[in-house]
């Protein structure tokens, strides 16, 4: 695909930067309309990045048991630097 001469000429390719893979190309929206402006865009989230966000807000898990699940090392938080 990154090779397609009507990929390169229609610039269908978008950079951006990847906390750990760092600077990556990815394919951009296919489709444009004139009153349309594409957004930079953004890597998905790393695994366990929204860990602690899930288990207190999704599925009300208190503080006290989120750090538990933490230190026995059932659940990870990973965070982006």
């Amino acid at each position: 695909m990154f090779v397609c001469l009507q990929v390169k000429h229609n610039d269908l390719m978008q950079e951006m930067n990847h906390p750990t893979a760092g600077h990556i190309t990815v394919p951009g929206p296919a489709v444009r309309f004139s009153s349309f402006t594409p957004e930079e865009p953004t890597p998905p989230p790393l695994i366990g990045q929204h860990t602690v966000q899930v288990l207190r807000d999704n599925l009300s898990y208190s503080d006290d048991v989120i750090k538990a699940l933490l230190l026995s090392g059932a659940v990870a938080q990973n965070q982006v630097s």
